[in-house]
């Protein structure tokens, strides 16, 4: 009999909705913040920072304390992970202009929203540091607020995505930036999730409910595995799947091995009353030439549109999964 990929089914995105179908999440929900410099001060400190040297996150030595690696992973890696708030504006149905005049010349209103993720500090460069994170965490953005390990915020802008692989480059500015804050924030040190074995211990890093930065542990689960939707068979991608537990807002936070390097990036989870502990995050490895693309400025997605990510109603993007805000 001929081996079928499992297939993840169509799911309603009321999370809480009675019923047992599975569905494949990702989640962003949170608040907005902006910060820039002025006066002829600007032009001193922007000219020092651009020559400032950001650190990289440190190799963690493993000791025979599984509590004090976990502690150390998190205290070396948690300055390269950044929360993101996605403000969008989006056409809503106006149900009571039906009742006035304007009812069919202006049946809908616009609605503000917020969502919010995380992002992973991965490279500075010519007065930017860039930071990756899902492509779903910024989908839609008419403004993106990133908030550093310091609790500085910061506005963000979109430097390259990869719809198809769910994955997002975006950027700030180190002028926007104090030299404390430059001081207390590092660029993560990318590992090789080739080298990943089932039953090895991973550190999962993110913005769980948009509360600030949190630390779950777990083991990785299987790797390459791959998953698609009922309603998107076309299209699936190998995962790493883990135990450590994927929360909203961890879309696009770190997943880590316990030398603290990048190996992955959470972006999804299976939920159902009968499901537990089913995390999938986004092998490092397998992506590495898109994310030098995007670093260049590059849109790599065949199926979307440039201005995809600043549209809520571009109809032109295929996600493989079913998300839920």
């Amino acid at each position: 009999m001929k081996n079928e990929m499992p297939r993840i089914p169509n799911s309603n995105y009321n999370l809480f909705k009675k019923g047992s179908k599975l569905i494949l999440s990702a989640a962003t929900f949170g608040v907005v913040a902006a910060g820039s410099f002025q006066g002829v001060n600007y032009v001193v400190d922007n000219y020092n920072k651009q020559d400032t040297t950001l650190q990289s996150t440190n190799v963690v030595k493993t000791s025979s304390s599984t509590t004090s690696n976990v502690s150390a992973v998190a205290q070396n890696c948690m300055p390269s992970i950044v929360s993101i708030t996605n403000v969008s504006v989006s056409d809503v149905q106006n149900y009571f202009s039906m009742y006035g005049n304007n009812s069919r010349s202006n049946p809908f209103t616009q609605q503000e929203s917020t969502s919010v993720g995380s992002g992973v500090i991965i490279n500075k460069k010519n007065g930017e540091i860039d930071i990756l994170t899902n492509y779903h965490v910024i989908e839609g953005a008419t403004t993106l607020t990133c908030t550093l390990a310091d609790n500085t915020n910061v506005e963000a802008t979109v430097k390259g995505v990869d719809a198809d692989r769910d994955l997002a480059v975006i950027s700030i500015k180190t002028s926007d930036l104090s030299e404390d804050t430059l001081k207390q924030i590092a660029i993560a040190t990318i590992g090789d999730s080739d080298k990943l074995q089932v039953g090895e211990q991973v550190v999962a890093i993110g913005n769980a409910l948009g509360y600030g930065q949190s630390v779950t542990t777990g083991i990785v689960s299987a790797t390459n595995r791959s998953v698609s939707t009922s309603s998107d068979t076309d299209k699936s991608q190998s995962y790493i799947q883990t135990d450590a537990a994927i929360n909203p807002g961890n879309s696009g936070g770190a997943l880590l091995n316990m030398s603290g390097e990048l190996i992955g990036i959470n972006s999804a989870k299976l939920s159902d009353t009968n499901v537990e502990g089913m995390g999938y995050a986004i092998a490092i490895s397998d992506v590495k030439d898109s994310i030098n693309t995007m670093l260049e400025g590059k849109d790599v997605s065949k199926s979307s549109n440039q201005s995809s990510y600043y549209n809520n109603d571009a109809d032109d993007y295929s996600s493989p999964f079913d998300f839920w805000n």
